[in-house]
């Protein structure tokens, strides 16, 4: 029974951090995708969130089945037109974990980088997002179906991701050469 209740707890962290990534802008979200290697960046860059949430090579690169898991089946989230929002109550789980750790200056930082990562990620396309994961992530290319398709595009692809400001032109002209 133990082991059945650290799952549970292991679960209801990571539906808090989906509510934290979705509750943080007011706008949804643009794709599962996004959502999925949004969370995968933030555990790169936050070793607290990596301790919790756990990524594999998968068809469309960094993949995490829990995640998806919880999008798909969770009460707080609404998905229409591919797009994922909060819903009523997972709203209201947004503003009581504002207010129960808003005080707290990691959690305020926290909050700032989740809208960091929301602000550069959210722009782009389905495309754009998997490119700049492979390219940043190669070892997550592993097992996928969608990178030759994809890079096949690199050129258009890297010109979009410098447009938006996302790589720069040294990274840009890298990309073309590989």
């Amino acid at each position: 029974m133990i082991a059945q209740s650290s799952l549970e707890e292991h679960i209801e962290i990571i539906e808090r951090y989906i509510a934290l990534l979705l509750g943080v802008e007011d706008r949804s979200i643009p794709s599962v995708y996004h959502v999925e290697k949004e969370l995968f960046i933030l555990s790169k860059a936050n070793p607290n969130v990596a301790r919790v949430l756990h990524f594999v090579p998968h068809s469309y690169g960094a993949y995490s089945d829990v995640v998806r898991n919880i999008v798909y089946d969770s009460d707080y989230v609404d998905i229409r037109n591919g797009r994922i929002t909060l819903n009523a109550k997972g709203k209201r789980k947004f503003k009581e974990l504002v207010k129960k750790y808003g005080d707290d200056p990691r959690f305020k930082q926290f909050l700032a980088t989740l809208k960091m990562v929301r602000k550069i990620y959210d722009k782009l396309s389905r495309d754009e997002l998997l490119f700049l994961m492979y390219i940043t992530y190669p070892e997550y290319r592993e097992n996928s179906t969608y990178y030759e398709k994809l890079i096949k595009r690199k050129k258009e692809l890297a010109q979009s991701l410098l447009r938006k400001g996302l790589i720069t032109k040294k990274r840009y002209e890298e990309i073309v050469k590989e």
